[in-house]
C-alpha cells in the first residue's frame, strides 16, 4: 500500500506541474506501425492460419469479434515487431460472415482495427473455384498415389474445396476394402488422421528452423500429483525465451498471473503459457517416497514470460557421458530428420568420433520424422565403412510405376538418390565421421515415426544391434512425395502417400510400430533430471544397460501416473514423416 500510495503521490505532482499542458503530452493514433496487412482482408473458405505482423510502440492486447471462428492465437504481446497469429476456421455455412480484429497498445487512445471476411462455404457453393487445383491433386493420386487404381473408379465432384476433394478421394479408395489402410493413423479401429495431405501457403516451412514466436515450450504437460494440480515443465525448446530464463524439465508450474492452477482452469491456462506474456511461479518437485501425495514441492521463483521470436534447433541436446565403469556414451536427442541440418548432425558425429565413445544412446522420443536423405547421413554414420554400398532403405511404388521400371533406393555412404541424380554429397562425407558400431539404443515412444523408424528398420536390415526403450513406435511404413504448385496467392504443398519403406532385408510389415525392448512409459513418470542424465526415466534404462551389459526387467506403469492430458504446442507446425522433397 505504501508503493501505491507514493506512486500516486508522484503522480499528482507531475499533473500540477504539466497542468493545461496534459493535452500537448499525451499520446496519438494507435501506436502501431509497420503492418503486414490490408485493412480488409479476405480469408480462404476452407480455413487458414494468418501470421501478420506489425510493429508496437508498447505493450498490447488483441481481441476478435468473432472467436469461435476467427481465434486469436496470440492475444497480446511487447513493445517492438510483433506477430499476430489468427486461426481463420473452415466456413461450413451458406453465408459469408466478417469478423473484426482490434489491436490495442497501452496508453494510446485509439486501437487498430483489422476486418476478416470470408465467403460462404465452398462445399456448399460448389462454384469450382478450385477445380484448377483439385485436377492437380486427381492427377497425383491416379498417378503417384501408392493404391492409384482405385482412384479412378471414383465419382469425383471437381466444384467443391480441396481439402473436402481430397478427402473424397481418400475415403473413396478406403471404401473399396480400406486398401488404402496404411494411409493413416488409427485409434483401435479408428482411423484418426491420412498421411496423404494438402496444405495451402506452405506452414511446414514454419517447422525446424524457422523463426516461431512464443514462449519456447515444446511440451507442457498439466499433472496431478495427488495433494497439487499444475504444469510439468517437460520440453524446453534451447535458445528459446523460456531457456533464457533459466526454465528447466522437470520444473512444475502452480501460479498464472497469481492465480493457482486447478482442475477447472488448467486447459485454458496451459495454452497461455505456449504463447503470451504472463507470470508464472515455479517449483522443484521431489519424492519422500513412491506414493503420488508424497511429492514435496520447493518454491523455485516467479518469471515474466515474454513471447519472443526463436529459432526451434534440430538438435537438442549432444553430448558425451562418461558412466561409472569408465565407458563413454554419446547421447543424441534429435527432433526432426530435416537436410538443413545434416551439417550439425555431422559435427556432433564427428565429436563423438574424436571422444571416442563406446556406445550411442539416440533418443528419438519427439521425432516424427522427416527427409530420408538426412536419416541415411545419420544410418551412414553410425554404420561406417563396413557397410558402404549397401541398402539402408528401398523405396516401392504403386504397380504401375514399379512395371514401369522406376525405383529407388537409399545406400550408405552413397550420395545418388532419386532427389539429387548427381548426388547428395552429405551421404558420401558422413563416412569420413562414422564412429563405425555395431549397436546402437534407441529411445522411441508413439511419437517416433517414419524415417525415425527407417533408422531402426534399416540398420537392423544392416544386422546392426538396435536397442529400443520406451514405447511402441507409430508405425509408419509408408512415405510422400512433395509436390508443389502456384495458384492465386498461395503456394500449395501435396504430399500422397506413394511408396512403402523396406530395408536391405525385404521387411516394410510394422505398421503397428516396433515393440521396443525395455517397455517404460514415461508419461507415466515425474522426471527426476533433464535429459540425458540418469534422472530421465528412459536415459536412466539406457544408460544402466550398457553399463552393466544386462537388459533391465520389463517395466510397467507405476503408481506415479501423473498426467492429465497432453496439450499440444498450438504455433508447433512440424510436419513429419519419411518424405521426398523434389527440389528446384
Amino acid at each position: 500500500m505504501r508503493n501505491l500510495i507514493r506512486v500516486l503521490t508522484i503522480g499528482a505532482i507531475l499533473l500540477l506541474a504539466i497542468g493545461c499542458k496534459e493535452e500537448e503530452l499525451r499520446l496519438e493514433g494507435t501506436g502501431i506501425s509497420e503492418i503486414s496487412w490490408s485493412k480488409d482482408m479476405v480469408a480462404d473458405e476452407d480455413g487458414e492460419m494468418l501470421s501478420l505482423t506489425f510493429t508496437a510502440a508498447g505493450k498490447w492486447t488483441a481481441v476478435s469479434s468473432k472467436p469461435e471462428w476467427c481465434e486469436i492465437l496470440t492475444a497480446s504481446g511487447v513493445s517492438g515487431q510483433a506477430a499476430l497469429r489468427i486461426n481463420i476456421t473452415k466456413n461450413t455455412t451458406a453465408s459469408p460472415r466478417r469478423a473484426e480484429v482490434s489491436i490495442k497498445v497501452d496508453d494510446y487512445p485509439l486501437s487498430e482495427i483489422l476486418i476478416i471476411s470470408q465467403a460462404e462455404g465452398v462445399v456448399e457453393k460448389g462454384d469450382g473455384r478450385y477445380r484448377e487445383i483439385n485436377e492437380w491433386v486427381y492427377d497425383k493420386m491416379s498417378s503417384n498415389y501408392l493404391w492409384n487404381e482405385p482412384v479412378r473408379n471414383i465419382a469425383l465432384d471437381y466444384s467443391i474445396g480441396y481439402q473436402a476433394f481430397l478427402k473424397s478421394i481418400l475415403d473413396g479408395v478406403s471404401k473399396q476394402g480400406d486398401i488404402n489402410h496404411d494411409d493413416g493413423a488409427y485409434k483401435q479401429d479408428y482411423r484418426t488422421e491420412y498421411y496423404t495431405q494438402i496444405i495451402s501457403n506452405a506452414p511446414e516451412t514454419k517447422a525446424i528452423g524457422q523463426q516461431t514466436r512464443g514462449n519456447g515450450f515444446y511440451l507442457l504437460r498439466p499433472v496431478n500429483l495427488g495433494t497439487a494440480i499444475g504444469v510439468l515443465v517437460d520440453t524446453v525448446i534451447p535458445g528459446g525465451p523460456a531457456d533464457r530464463l533459466g526454465i528447466k524439465r522437470g520444473d512444475f508450474i502452480t501460479e498464472v498471473n497469481g492465480v493457482s492452477i486447478t482442475m477447472d482452469n488448467y486447459k485454458s491456462v496451459t495454452g497461455k503459457i505456449y504463447t503470451d506474456a504472463l507470470s508464472i511461479r515455479t517449483n522443484s518437485v521431489a519424492w519422500e517416497g513412491a506414493q503420488l501425495d508424497q511429492a514435496v514441492l520447493t518454491p523455485i521463483g516467479t518469471y515474466e514470460l515474454t513471447p519472443d521470436y526463436y529459432t526451434e534447433p534440430a538438435i537438442y541436446k549432444a553430448e558425451t557421458i562418461e558412466l561409472s565403469n569408465g565407458k563413454k556414451v554419446g547421447y543424441l536427442l534429435y527432433m526432426g530428420f530435416h537436410a538443413d541440418y545434416d551439417e550439425q548432425l555431422i559435427a556432433v558425429f564427428d565429436k563423438f568420433k574424436a571422444d571416442g565413445i563406446d556406445d550411442l544412446v539416440l533418443d528419438l522420443r519427439y521425432n516424427n520424422g522427416g527427409e530420408i536423405l538426412s536419416s541415411t547421413v545419420m544410418a551412414t554414420m553410425i554404420a561406417g565403412p563396413a557397410h558402404q554400398g549397401k541398402t539402408l532403405a528401398k523405396l516401392t511404388f504403386n504397380e504401375e510405376r514399379t512395371a514401369a521400371g522406376e525405383s529407388a533406393s537409399y545406400k550408405i555412404g552413397v550420395k545418388e538418390t532419386i532427389e539429387y541424380p548427381d548426388g547428395y554429397l552429405p551421404i558420401e562425407e558422413a563416412l569420413q565421421h562414422s564412429i563405425d558400431l555395431e549397436r546402437v539404443f534407441v529411445i522411441a515412444t508413439n511419437i517416433t515415426a517414419s524415417a525415425s523408424e527407417i533408422i531402426v528398420n534399416g540398420l537392423r536390415g544392416l544386422d546392426i544391434e538396435v536397442n529400443l526403450i520406451g514405447t511402441r513406435t507409430s508405425g509408419k511404413n509408408v512415405g510422400m512425395e512433395g509436390f508443389s504448385k502456384k495458384y492465386r496467392n498461395y503456394d500449395f504443398l501435396f504430399y500422397p502417400v506413394s511408396f512403402y519403406i523396406e530395408n536391405a532385408k525385404g521387411f516394410r510389415d510394422y505398421p503397428e510400430g516396433f515393440e521396443p525392448d525395455i517397455y517404460l512409459d514415461d508419461s507415466n513418470y515425474y522426471p527426476g533430471g533433464d535429459f540425458g542424465t540418469m534422472g530421465d526415466y528412459l536415459c536412466n534404462a539406457a544408460f544402466g544397460w550398457i553399463r552393466t551389459g544386462q537388459k533391465p526387467g520389463r517395466t510397467s506403469a507405476s503408481q506415479r501416473s501423473i498426467s492429465l492430458e497432453e496439450i499440444p504446442n498450438p504455433v508447433s507446425t512440424r510436419l513429419g514423416g519419411s518424405r521426398i522433397v523434389y527440389r528446384d
